[in-house]
């Protein structure tokens, strides 16, 4: 029982001085430190200057944002004063996922929001404390430094999420090669400014009948099923008094590209009786 009474009051009087700004060894009662070969020492160098590298803080509204991954965020809070770590919306602290530095001075409380985003309070219960926490979730792990001062505090930290940004170009970049490709036409013309209000009547059977008609303001175009091996038709165009008439056109393809806007006209196969027959008219 004495040994353990010596142990606990080793223990507070350590707690006592290193509050003071004493270093745990000053006080002959803890081992040496462990010698570091240099491949250690590298490693801790590179972890120090993690903690110490570019944060990018900047204010969002009352929230100061950090960047995720570049480098350790620091929560500086004041007794008497809450201060928040707030999570991504939907991430959750895993089970004992809060993991504080020092326990005894520093209480952590998560608490849920409406909009499903986790905070974790954060209150000292003294000034000059410097320790850290870390929350591990189901989707990251975050490291905090937590700092105690007698007046300055900072309400609410939170972290903008390099993965998230990239994921969000993708799915921009994803979004406008769909449109575009929705948009192109296989001769590689954009339909933004085309103008498709044709209708097509007429001969349902016949395989050359148009797939589409459209113009662009100067060039009126008929897209046509593949016409190798098949009789091409005759186009004639209705002029102003009615009357059917030849017009010039170019054929490239299975596309009739025709220079001019016409109104109506006409697709026509043979003669007669066995004569087929298709109606283009704009406006439909």
């Amino acid at each position: 029982m004495r040994v353990k009474q010596t142990l606990m009051g080793l223990a507070l009087l350590a707690s006592s001085a290193v509050a003071m700004g004493a270093a745990p060894n000053d006080l002959g009662i803890f081992f040496p430190d462990v010698a570091l070969d240099g491949r250690d020492r590298e490693a801790v160098s590179v972890a120090a200057e993690w903690m110490q590298g570019e944060r990018y803080p900047f204010l969002d509204g009352q929230k100061t944002m950090y960047l995720y991954g570049g480098g350790q965020a620091t929560l500086v809070c004041a007794p008497l004063r809450l201060c928040l770590i707030e999570l991504q919306a939907g991430e959750k602290v895993q089970p004992n996922g809060i993991q504080l530095g020092d326990s005894a001075r520093w209480q952590a409380t998560p608490v849920v929001g409406s909009d499903m985003t986790t905070s974790v309070v954060m209150k000292p219960v003294q000034v000059g404390l410097d320790t850290n926490i870390a929350l591990i979730t189901d989707q990251r792990t975050y490291h905090v430094r937590l700092i105690s001062r007698a007046a300055d505090y900072m309400p609410v930290i939170g972290w903008t999420y390099p993965d998230e940004q990239k994921a969000a170009w993708d799915a921009y970049y994803k979004q406008v090669a769909t449109t575009t490709e929705k948009n192109t036409l296989p001769t590689g013309e954009n339909i933004a400014g085309m103008d498709f209000r044709y209708r097509i009547e007429g001969c349902e059977t016949c395989g050359w009948r148009p797939l589409r008609v459209y113009n662009n303001g100067v060039q009126t175009v008929i897209d046509l099923p593949s016409l190798q091996g098949k009789e091409a038709p005759a186009l004639l165009v209705l002029d102003s008094s009615g009357q059917e008439a030849l017009v010039n056109y170019r054929v490239a393809g299975s596309r009739y590209l025709v220079d001019q806007v016409f109104s109506e006209a006409v697709l026509v196969i043979g003669i007669g009786d066995k004569q087929e027959r298709v109606t283009i008219r704009r406006g439909g």
